[in-house]
């Protein structure tokens, strides 16, 4: 955890932007020219249209058969803001079916729709906790009263990275003896997943959701936002984490 948090900090463009700015006040020389370039950088860094760009190379494309019937949908995990759950979600007015979700929620719709359609069996799903919050259970409980059977949704390990949602599919995979998987997560998250659960010998299908396509690009995607700064962190983060489990080994691409 505290790799990850030092890593963070290292592939911050904030970071650097403040550098700079630090770098302004006590330097003469070339300032024009360094002012130029710092504010290109804060420009190209916090439009959408950057995150846009990214994903035309990154995104991988979909390979969902929608007359194919499947073992199970694989949904991966940090759907929720388990920050607020752990920390507000005990308060007495808060409803115990309540989730606080964040954009990733879109995950387990699909993973619902499927299920419910009759398309994959089962609802693979992890337990993720942070600190007393278990995400798996809360989703479980939205899932059932969404109308699912409680015995087609499966928590089927304990994970705190994606790699560990490989090993646990590939553990439960094999014990029930499935062959045909949907992989369910976000378009940016998908290459660096996909890649993972190659490597652990699963060759599942794809279906990517918040997607971010070019023909949906329009002129306020050239206009920086606080959005578009995070657009821009999540590229920066996804393409970090794949260099870095890829030096690893973890990945098969």
């Amino acid at each position: 955890m505290l790799l990850k948090s030092i890593g963070l900090i290292f592939i911050n463009p904030l970071v650097y932007l403040l550098a700079g700015l630090i770098f302004l006040v006590f330097t003469k020389k070339t300032r024009k020219v360094f002012t130029f370039f710092l504010a290109l950088f804060f420009y190209l860094f916090s439009i959408s249209f950057t995150s846009y760009w990214f994903l035309s190379y990154w995104a991988v494309e979909d390979t969902y058969k929608p007359k194919e019937k499947y073992d199970a949908a694989v949904v991966l995990a940090g759907v929720l803001d388990v920050g607020w759950h752990a920390y507000h979600g005990s308060q007495f007015y808060v409803p115990e079916n309540f989730i606080h979700s964040t954009e990733n929620i879109e995950r387990i719709l699909a993973g619902l729709y499927f299920v419910k359609i009759g398309q994959a069996g089962e609802l693979l799903f992890g337990e993720w906790t942070y600190y007393s919050f278990n995400e798996g259970q809360k989703v479980k409980m939205f899932l059932i009263a969404q109308g699912i059977k409680e015995n087609r949704i499966i928590l089927y390990a304990k994970v705190n990275r994606t790699i560990d949602e490989a090993r646990g599919v590939k553990a439960y995979a094999q014990k029930r003896q499935m062959n045909k998987i949907l992989l369910i997560t976000s378009q940016f998250h998908m290459r660096r997943s996909l890649a993972m659960f190659k490597k652990h010998g699963l060759k599942p299908d794809t279906f990517s959701t918040s997607k971010r396509t070019p023909g949906q690009l329009h002129l306020t995607h050239f206009v920086p936002t606080w959005k578009g700064i995070g657009n821009t962190l999540d590229c920066i983060y996804e393409l970090a984490a794949y260099g870095f489990y890829f030096a690893k080994g973890d990945l098969l691409p």
